[in-house]
């Protein structure tokens, strides 16, 4: 069979390797072409442009990184919908959103030719070896079609729906191994201080039900990671995650609902990846957690993740003591909003009053108990504290200054739904969480 692959990152030119295994005659097309050398030198044609490549070939496979990639293959000049697609079959395997999977579905019928999305589940092994997993959408003769070809590069293929349901599985199962790395990366760290080598380390996991089978196939590289190495040749990068867990919360987003897991997930390898590390394997994010527990950092500024952290704790802490609804705002040392969390059904002046705990603090140097405790002995001095504050003060414990290790205040925060004493004490927990120091005035 003549086939096409355009696209030849680390999965497509596995791909278009196996293709050629199996006896197809293949032409390829990168926007690259320094990629296309060593399949050329295997016996695969090299076309000169999308458009050439759906001339030369009946079936033609597109594994692109992104959706704008796609669109750059796939519209304008001497593109895929350039060219005549009567006869032709378009095979789309890239991880996108489901609309943009649809759209091209739309515009490769108005074209004459047949659309089929079938992203993959696997790396750059199984797809080597035959051995993805696919996932179809489109119609009953295109995947009819399609079929015989991936069955060459899967174990299994479900035709999963219409145009767009496979983008949608996909999302869905690249989302549990995603938030699996991150996971496996703090459990290695709570275990860390008890010195167990990686090797042992990984293989005891790997025996229980909490292992995903990612860590089984990466069990190697993943221990010598954990031991100081680099971890081997990436199958699944840092950046390609990235993409994913954000076209993840998009899908999520569009559907009206919210994805708090990923989102975290999407923090850390962010993080990991503009610090320079996107073309490491995804396996290789445990290090990251190794590393932190192996030489814990004070933290020496208040960031909006860890202003995010003291009021997440504290919001739990209200939950566990089971007190009325709580508010929490987190100020900068400039007294600047950092975070503001609000369980339902806490009233709405609760802000004002958790806001004006933290400016207290901020504005006097120290913790509001202390404000609490002179406005008893001395309300004409509050009164005027009151006065040139606007009304924002509110002099009653709850606000607590957040203090690095050092001594330095790096910002406040205010509680406010229970009783004071209540109040203060969720948020004590909340900064202690963060790795600073609070000082409440008492």
């Amino acid at each position: 069979m003549r086939i096409g692959m355009i696209g030849l990152g680390r999965m497509g030119s596995a791909m278009a390797a196996r293709l050629m295994e199996c006896g197809h005659d293949v032409t390829v097309w990168n926007r690259t072409a320094a990629r296309a050398e060593f399949l050329v030198a295997a016996g695969a044609t090299l076309a000169a442009t999308p458009m050439a490549l759906v001339a030369a070939v009946d079936v033609v496979v597109v594994i692109m990184f992104d959706a704008l990639a796609l669109q750059a293959v796939f519209h304008g000049e001497n593109t895929i919908l350039a060219a005549p697609l009567a006869g032709k079959l378009i095979i789309e395997m890239s991880t996108v959103r489901p609309e943009v999977e649809q759209a091209l579905s739309e515009a490769v019928a108005l074209r004459g030719g047949l659309f089929l999305e079938c992203p993959v589940g696997g790396t750059t092994g199984p797809a080597r070896q035959g051995k993805l997993l696919g996932l179809a959408g489109g119609s009953d003769e295109a995947f009819a079609q399609a079929k015989p070809v991936l069955d060459q590069l899967c174990r299994r293929v479900e035709h999963i729906g219409p145009a767009g349901a496979g983008a949608a599985m996909k999302l869905a199962i690249n989302l549990p191994l995603a938030v699996f790395w991150q996971a496996f990366g703090e459990a290695c760290a709570l275990v860390r201080h008890l010195g167990i080598a990686p090797d042992r380390l990984v293989e005891l996991f790997n025996d229980t039900s909490g292992a995903a089978r990612g860590l089984q196939n990466r069990a190697d590289a993943v221990a010598a990671a954990l031991a100081g190495g680099d971890g081997g040749d990436a199958t699944f990068d840092l950046d390609g995650i990235v993409k994913d867990l954000r076209t993840m919360l998009a899908e999520a987003r569009f559907r009206g609902f919210d994805l708090p897991v990923a989102a975290t997930a999407l923090g850390v390898y962010d993080r990991a990846a503009r610090a320079g590390h996107g073309a490491k394997d995804t396996s290789w994010v445990p290090t990251i957690w190794a590393k932190a527990a192996d030489a814990p950092q004070k933290p020496t500024r208040l960031t909006l993740d860890l202003a995010q952290l003291i009021a997440q704790t504290g919001l739990l802490k209200g939950r566990e003591l089971n007190l009325a609804p709580l508010t929490v705002a987190v100020l900068d040392a400039g007294g600047h909003l950092v975070s503001f969390q609000r369980e339902d059904n806490s009233g709405i002046l609760r802000f004002d009053i958790a806001f004006g705990k933290a400016w207290g603090a901020l504005g006097m140097g120290f913790g509001s108990r202390e404000l609490f405790e002179r406005a008893k002995s001395n309300p004409a001095f509050i009164g005027a504290i009151a006065a040139a504050s606007g009304g924002r003060v509110v002099p009653v414990p709850g606000g607590v200054l957040i203090k690095s290790h050092d001594g330095a205040v790096l910002g406040a925060v205010g509680v406010s739904g229970d009783t004071s004493d209540m109040d203060e004490a969720c948020i004590l927990a909340g900064i202690e969480a963060a790795g600073f120091i609070p000082q409440t005035g008492a």
